[in-house]
């Protein structure tokens, strides 16, 4: 996901830059989700489906962009 306009409240250590990742995820088969976070202080959450991740990290007025890598031919 990217924050293009995350707050400037926000830290270094809670923000990348607006071009780069804030964090990675996967969707695995039964809608559980994992959440890898890319800024300098780094962590890792596990949700029970994307809308409840979504719900708390989604945050729209940051202009968050959600972009799907999926290589399943």
């Amino acid at each position: 996901m990217y924050r293009p306009n995350a707050p400037e409240t926000h830290t270094a250590d809670q923000k990348n830059a607006p071009d780069e990742p804030q964090f990675q995820g996967v969707v695995f088969d039964d809608g559980t989700v994992a959440v890898r976070w890319m800024t300098a202080k780094k962590s890792t959450s596990v949700w029970a489906c994307l809308e409840d991740m979504l719900a708390i990290h989604g945050h729209p007025e940051y202009g968050s962009i959600l972009v799907w890598e999926d290589d399943k031919q």
